[in-house]
This record gives C-alpha cells, structure tokens and sequence, in this order.
C-alpha cells in the first residue's frame, strides 16, 4: 500500500473479485498492510454471503464488474472511492469501472490475464483520471511464503480456499 493516498487511518482498499482466491488473499493482505477499509465487490448474492462469512471485508457489494457506473456506485457506496482498486476477475470489460471506482492519485491493480491494457490506459485517459495503474504478474520475492502465510493465518482465507475444494 505504498504511495496510496491515504486517509487518517490508512487508504481505503477494493478489492474487484474478493471472493475468490487472489481476490481473499488480496483482501487479507490489505487489512495487514494497514488498510483503514476493505471493500469486497462479487457479482451474486451467494458469493457475497461466502465473503461476509468469512470476515475478510468491512462491506461487501454486489456488482457487475463490466458495467462501470455500477461498479463506481457499489463502491462508493460501500465507503468509496478506492484509494487502491484491486481488479482479480477473469472477464474482459473491467478497466472503466476499475478506473472510476479509484479516487483521483489513487492506484488500480490489474491483476487479471482478461485486461486490455489499452483499454485501461485509453479509458483512464477519456476519464481524465488521474490514477497510477500498476499490472500484477503473479511474481514478486517471497509470495509463494507470504501467500502460504495469509492462507495459513487467516481463518477466513482458509475457508474460502477449502470451500472450493
């Protein structure tokens, strides 16, 4: 959460797709880098009763990630705009809502192989935002460790991942 505009406490942190795998461990890994609220954006009513189960979001919202003023709106409803959006969906259409759901000097991680990379930079500039994308790869030392430990440590990681099994 480095370099997030922050608020007293610490940044506000969505997490697009928080019911999933990369999405819990995001969440999690939120909260213990200090985030001062999580959001957790899943598209049904049953996956959002899974991730308010398991605790790992302060609010929890039901949104279609492609549809972008719906996705801004859930967020901003929720506590938003994000300081940090966290996209983790595997559909294409995401980046405007991604973008106008991040506060202005805010950050959107794209960390999903579905994003067009064009689309976010030319959709943020038609926006006139001004937010600092960043793409995840999946690799940065020491996450496999970390990963583990957030899975292992954390309750409610660990039954969203068992829940899947």
């Amino acid at each position: 959460l480095a370099g997030a505009r922050s608020s007293t406490t610490g940044p506000v942190v969505a997490v697009v797709g928080g019911g999933g795998k990369s999405g819990s461990l995001s969440l999690a890994a939120a909260r213990q880098a200090g985030a001062a609220r999580t959001i957790g954006v899943v598209p049904t009513a049953a996956e959002a009763a899974r991730l308010e189960a398991a605790g790992l979001a302060d609010e929890v919202v039901l949104a279609d990630a492609r549809d972008p003023i719906a996705l801004r709106d859930a967020v901003a409803t929720a506590g938003g705009p994000a300081d940090v959006t966290v996209v983790c969906v595997d559909v294409p259409g995401c980046e405007g809502g991604a973008v106008l759901a991040t506060a202005e000097r805010g950050t959107v991680v794209f960390f999903s192989m579905a994003t067009s990379f064009p689309a976010a930079a030319l959709g943020a500039e038609g926006l006139a935002a001004d937010v600092t994308m960043l793409v995840g790869n999946g690799y940065a030392p020491g996450h496999a460790a970390y990963a583990l430990d957030l899975l292992r440590g954390n309750p409610g990681v660990r039954g969203l991942f068992e829940g899947r099994l």
